[in-house]
């Protein structure tokens, strides 16, 4: 991993104006918000035992992972078996509330994947309600828009997936825009989710593909051909093919970026310096920037950006396009996104005009 450095007085500046900034952000998975105080409300509330931890201390321990073994160990094993009720999902929506609040995003679009939650019993009508409620919360109070792309995923299984958004298309709500196709990219390939995704574009979902962050550039292909992704999910392996660069960069297929995860899970690059996203920027190729599970990770949005200044990635202006990219790449109106750009042009410097 890429060590955080300290800032010049210029990039204190740079940092100071990035936090001024209303910002958007649309690869990020609603558990992967969890904090170290939530899981251990829940370890105590719901009586709950884990191995070596017994403090809180301990499982702040255990979220400063270092490897993606760490990561999955963490994430299936302690997060997503700490939520034993509906109800604690609310935790879920407050960690999501004051990670949007400290970065100031203004809009997101937030994965949710309900198969391990089902399995442990929970009802989805049920799930979907607290959702809503928890956008809504957040509207109402902090001014701040939500929305959810259910991830039917692709580790369970195709039938598992239909099921999924089968409860979707039974429980519609207005936070919920479409739906999410993560989990094993080796177990789940997209050809096989074809019905899955012709039914949710039908039905009028918009869909996202999770592509190229662990398997090489014919997922990605597939992806597109297969399942008409309107935004890939990391992508990073398209560096691989001069054809499918060309072609994203043609059709301007928004890519989401996660610097700090696709190290973690060290694929296609180990460094900020080996990783591909600025070639896909020269290339003209749509790149956001996200965070995918930002507490797990130690990442915030700001941060994200910011190491890619003080690592010479990019530079203040080419961060601030990538900033303008992310907020076209929502799916939200062009009404909608002109008037957060013009919200961001009212902030910025001259020089970055």
């Amino acid at each position: 991993m890429d060590a955080k450095k300290i800032l010049t007085p210029e990039q204190k500046k740079f940092k100071d104006l990035l936090l001024k900034l209303p910002k958007t952000e649309i690869h990020l998975h609603l558990e992967g918000l969890a904090s170290v105080e939530t899981i251990w409300k829940l370890i105590k509330k719901n009586n709950l035992q884990y191995k070596n931890i017994n403090s809180k201390s301990d499982l702040k321990k255990k979220f400063q992972i270092t490897s993606l073994e760490d990561f999955l160990d963490l994430f299936i094993n302690i997060i997503q078996n700490s939520f034993l009720a509906e109800k604690d999902i609310e935790y879920l929506i407050d960690d999501a509330k004051n990670y949007l609040l400290e970065n100031n995003i203004i809009y997101t679009e937030i994965f949710f994947a309900p198969t391990k939650f089902i399995q442990t019993g929970f009802d989805f009508k049920k799930i979907i309600k607290i959702l809503t409620l928890g956008a809504e919360k957040i509207k109402k109070k902090q001014n701040i828009d939500v929305k959810f792309l259910i991830d039917v995923s692709r580790s369970f299984g195709v039938e598992n997936a239909m099921k999924n958004l089968d409860s979707v298309l039974e429980n519609p709500s207005s936070a919920i825009i479409g739906i999410g196709l993560g989990g094993s990219e080796k177990k789940g390939p997209a050809k096989d989710y074809v019905q899955v995704f012709e039914k949710a574009v039908s039905k009028g979902l918009r869909v996202v593909v999770h592509a190229g962050e662990d398997v090489g550039p014919q997922s990605i292909w597939d992806a597109i051909n297969y399942l008409k992704a309107e935004r890939l999910g990391h992508g990073i392996s398209a560096i691989q093919d001069e054809k499918l660069m060309a072609y994203l960069a043609e059709k301007q297929i928004p890519l989401e970026i996660c610097p700090t995860s696709n190290l973690f899970t060290r694929k296609y690059a180990k460094t900020l310096k080996e990783h591909p996203v600025k070639v896909f920027f020269s290339r003209n190729m749509d790149v956001t920037i996200n965070t995918d599970d930002p507490t797990i990770f130690s990442v915030n949005l700001i941060e994200e950006y910011m190491n890619l200044l003080t690592n010479n990635i990019f530079t203040e202006k080419e961060i601030i396009q990538i900033i303008k990219n992310g907020v076209y790449a929502t799916f939200l109106p062009e009404s909608r996104k002109k008037e957060i750009w013009k919200m961001i042009v009212k902030i910025l410097p001259k020089e970055f005009l």
